[in-house]
Parts: C-alpha cells; structure tokens; sequence
C-alpha cells in the first residue's frame, strides 16, 4: 500500500477487516483481508496467499464479501499475466500490483503497465517453449530428452536452445547436459509445475472466424467445446469447432456466425495442435484447458478443474 500511496499522493490508512469471521473458511484460507480508508472511500484489500482463482471464483468471492460489507473490493497481488490483467480489467475488479500497476475504477484511477517488446517474451511463453513445456507434462517421466523432441517436430537446435532457456530463467525446468544431448526436468511435481506456469502460458487461438462447412480443410482436431465435451459431461454445442494450423488467408469465412446450419466455428492457432494430440480427434487436454481458461464460464471452469484433476491423478 505505500506504493499506492505514494504513487496517487494520498493518505491509505489500513486496519485489520472485523467482519472476516462471517466468511467461509474457504476464503479465509484464500485471503488475507484489511481494511483500507483512501481518504474517506472505504474498502476491502483481499490479499491471495497463493495462486489466484478463476475470474467466475474471483467474482463469487467479491460478492461474498460485499455481502457483509457493501463497498469495493480490491486485489493486491506482487504479480500478474498480461491475459489476468486484461481480465479483471474486462470484469471491472479493481487491483494493485506493487511498484507497476494500478487499476481503481471506483476511484477513476488506471495506471498501466507499458510492455516492450522483450517483457512480453519474457513473460508469455514461445509457441515452441510451450509445446516442449506441455509434451513434457503430457509423457509424465522426470526427465526428458529435448534434442528428440525438436528432431520429432522438425525444430531446429536453436529454437529448441531459446525453448529451454525461456523456460529454465522462468523457474519452471531445470536443465543439465548428457554428453551432447539436453536433459530437462521440471522444477516441481506436474500438477504444481502446469500451476505455476499458468501466468506465462500463451493463448494457443490467435483468432476465431466462422467458415462454411465444405470449406473447412479435413484433417482438422475438435477444439473449443467441441473437444471438451467429447472429454467431459459437458452437452456438445449446436456449432463444431476445429483447430487450424497455417495461414489464415487458406481460410474463407467471416468473423461472426451468419448461418448455424452451414457453418463451424475455425481456431486459427499459435501452434499446430496435431503435434501433441493423442487420439487424433480432438486438440490434446492441457491446450484445450489452456485455450478456454478466460471464458467466464462457470460450467466450463468446474470441467476444466475435473479433467485437468483426472491427468495429476493418472501420473500419481
């Protein structure tokens, strides 16, 4: 808070919150909760004591308190991703982030971070980091050779090179040398490593266009909700979506659905998805759960949640 204070020039007094005991035991464990006066607007300081929730949580965990207490809420986090910043600022949640950003709407007050070109690298993975990232956590072992993974997707030395060590000075791999071959091994156990990359994984849809149906390429895997009720309880939607890898100008449609009856929803992607699908029908689950994460959706969150629980539970 002495960033914010210093940052707008004004007087922030905090005090512990005395309504904390009526939240669920949930929340306190999520949370930690203070009491702020910005020179007489009044609020809630929700601190995580570790990785954020979904934005569909977020939003049941604010009204919660504003149920107890009517005035903002607002989350102070040391960090946050590009994808999570335009999140909360879409959903209109205000938040901190110390020594870059602030973003108190019921203050009329946006600071933004501005990215250059390097933070953005350093902050989203490369296509090419992701797909050893996720071929690592899809084959479950400790340790991986990443020289026959670039010699099985056709990569080079030096896009395999610049992959390990994004991912090594990010903290998720570490990395060491077998004679000449590369020996990655992730930083932790597979289901804390996907949750402690999650702020760093790129979008694999670069965009979503809506082609007839006979125009649409064969070959193509089920994305988007296609795939994930293919693998969950989820009812299949009216519209089939597939994911494409190539030039988007191969493709002919139109950016909003004009006929349900002719058309199918196309993801153009960041990366070709057929490279790490199993079953050869639909985009692999770690990808899928990646591409649908900021839907606000409550129904897709709590399947997301079960499918990725089913992949830690098969590697236990």
């Amino acid at each position: 808070m002495e960033y914010l204070a210093k940052t707008l020039g004004i007087d922030i007094y905090l005090e512990n919150w005395n309504k904390d005991a009526s939240l669920p035991y949930y929340l306190s464990d999520r949370y930690e909760f203070r009491k702020a006066d910005f020179q007489g607007v009044d609020c809630i300081v929700m601190t995580p004591k570790g990785e954020l929730d979904t934005l569909t949580a977020i939003k049941k965990h604010i009204d919660i308190v504003n149920a107890i207490e009517p005035v903002p809420a607002l989350l102070e986090l040391n960090s946050i991703s590009s994808w999570r910043r335009k999140s909360l600022i879409g959903a209109r949640i205000p938040f901190i982030v110390t020594g870059s950003q602030i973003y108190l709407p019921f203050l009329g007050v946006v600071l933004t971070e501005q990215f250059t070109e390097n933070d953005v690298v350093k902050e989203t993975l490369m296509p090419s980091s992701q797909l050893l990232f996720f071929s690592y956590l899809i084959q479950g072992e400790r340790e991986m050779y990443s020289n026959g993974f670039a010699k099985r997707l056709g990569f080079s030395d030096m896009q395999i090179s610049r992959s390990v060590k994004q991912l090594t000075t990010l903290g998720l791999m570490n990395m060491k040398k077998d004679g000449v071959r590369i020996v990655i091994s992730g930083a932790k156990p597979h289901n804390s490593l996907y949750e402690l990359a999650k702020p760093h994984l790129l979008d694999p849809v670069r965009k979503r266009i809506y082609v007839d149906y006979e125009e649409v390429p064969g070959g193509l895997l089920l994305s988007g909700l296609s795939a994930l009720s293919k693998v969950s309880m989820l009812n299949s939607p009216e519209t089939n979506t597939y994911a494409f890898y190539g030039k988007l100008s191969d493709l002919r449609g139109t950016n909003k659905l004009i006929d349900q009856s002719t058309q199918v929803e196309v993801e153009v992607w960041q990366y070709n998805p057929l490279l790490l699908s199993s079953n050869h029908e639909t985009v692999d689950t770690l990808s899928l759960c990646t591409s649908m994460r900021n839907l606000d959706d409550e129904r897709i969150d709590k399947a997301i949640d079960e499918l990725l629980a089913q992949i830690w539970e098969n590697e236990e």
